[in-house]
């Protein structure tokens, strides 16, 4: 699909759209208690932080034991170093 053929199809589509200010709310409860309220950030199915590729020196015997682990280990250290910044223990 080109450009020229998205730019249409999104324009037919503003065409037809309502307005912000002629769209109808009144069947929507209002909320008004944000107890159970969380920011995304502090929802970790929703949240993905940025993470960064850098090169670390650790010993041999730590680096074959989270490799043991199989696929996933080195997120696996992220996690471990990730829990132990979360709990003031580095």
């Amino acid at each position: 699909m080109t450009d020229l053929e998205k730019s249409k199809i999104i324009e037919a589509c503003e065409a037809q759209a309502v307005p912000d200010n002629e769209i109808d709310f009144s069947e929507i409860p209002e909320i008004t208690d944000f107890s159970g309220f969380r920011p995304v950030s502090q929802h970790p199915e929703y949240f993905k932080p940025v993470k960064e590729q850098v090169s670390i020196r650790i010993n041999k015997v730590l680096l074959a034991h989270f490799r043991e682990k199989g696929k996933g280990w080195q997120s696996e250290v992220n996690d471990f170093l990730m829990n132990a910044y979360l709990h003031g223990q580095i």
